[in-house]
């Protein structure tokens, strides 16, 4: 049984779930207020890493089936993801919360650093191999392949679910923030997080201080050093007091990034929920895929077979 499915929402929970839908047959279309390169997840560091989900055991699963995803397309090096090692370190004097993160890593995939690994002032460590999402490769590749697959993109700022719902089969609701107002969520919520960008180096791995805050991100086009998690603010601006702190954080502990030219700085809204919220929503043909806070690339491809199995458990009922 075909199903004329249209998708809300081109950012990477979109994006991953047509892409999944297209695997099926599903003809399917994409409406968007905008499109990448226009969108917050262009501006993503987009390392896999279970951030602000450690209490949703859902999130495990649909982690580790993101990561395996991710691993197979880190085969192919048209689309910008490489696996890479991430190291996660405590600073001395500070005391670790319960790692439950750990749950979330798939067998094999990380380690204990040991001592000599450490650089001064860091008291424990985890290393990690992790896929690395190079945004401005892989969310172009993805849209090729989309397209090649035939789904058709229309920029449309859905306000209301009934604009559309009678035109298609199925209605998958993958609008981010923009489901605070079309869900009437007051429970979503925006976070703001600022990074700054350095002109690329190679042979750096990927680095998470989650205390200082700091995270440094090398990418072919610049590194990324962040960031910032401000909940409640809604404006994409950069603040330089701001980003000047985050250099310094890093030069803290990277020197050598202080001969990195500063290339610029980004803000990106994150669309942050308690609780994911993936499921349909009785009586309707609405499908709800948002709330994914600051790891949304993390949850995309494990999410949207979440969307896919919802799908197909309606058509097994009416088969049946």
């Amino acid at each position: 049984m075909t199903k004329n499915i249209v998708v809300i929402g081109a950012g990477i929970s979109g994006m991953a779930t047509a892409y999944l839908l297209c695997e099926k047959k599903y003809h399917v279309s994409i409406y968007a207020r905008e499109f990448s390169p226009n969108i917050t997840s262009d501006r993503a560091a987009a390392f896999w890493f279970p951030y602000h989900i450690r209490n949703d055991k859902r999130g495990i699963n649909w982690c580790r089936m993101s990561y395996q995803h991710y691993k197979q397309l880190a085969e192919n090096p048209e689309t910008g993801i490489s696996m890479r090692i991430l190291k996660k370190v405590i600073r001395t004097g500070i005391e670790e919360e319960e790692p439950v993160w750990v749950d979330f890593m798939p067998e094999g995939t990380l380690r204990k650093m040991n001592a000599d690994e450490l650089q001064p002032g860091y008291a424990k460590g985890y290393a990690a191999i992790v896929p690395l999402i190079e945004t401005q490769i892989f969310l172009p590749w993805l849209r090729k392949q989309l397209e090649n697959s035939g789904v058709h993109f229309y920029k449309k700022d859905v306000q209301s679910f009934d604009e559309i719902k009678n035109e298609f089969d199925i209605v998958i609701n993958c609008a981010a923030l923009g489901s605070r107002k079309l869900c009437n969520d007051e429970s979503l919520v925006p976070v703001r997080g600022q990074v700054a960008l350095l002109a690329p180096k190679n042979g750096m791995d990927i680095f998470l201080d989650n205390e200082k805050p700091l995270y440094v991100v090398p990418r072919k086009d610049a590194i990324i050093v962040g960031g910032t998690y401000e909940e409640g603010i809604d404006s994409e601006t950069t603040e330089p007091a701001t980003i000047e702190k985050l250099l310094k954080n890093a030069y803290e502990v990277f020197e050598d990034l202080k001969q990195q030219q500063v290339m610029g700085s980004w803000a990106g809204l994150r669309p942050y929920r308690a609780d994911v919220r993936v499921e349909k929503e009785p009586g309707t043909n609405i499908i709800h895929n948002y709330g994914h806070g600051g790891s949304g690339f993390t949850l995309s491809f494990g999410c949207a077979r979440e969307v896919v199995s919802l799908i197909e458990e309606d058509l097994k009922r009416l088969i049946c």
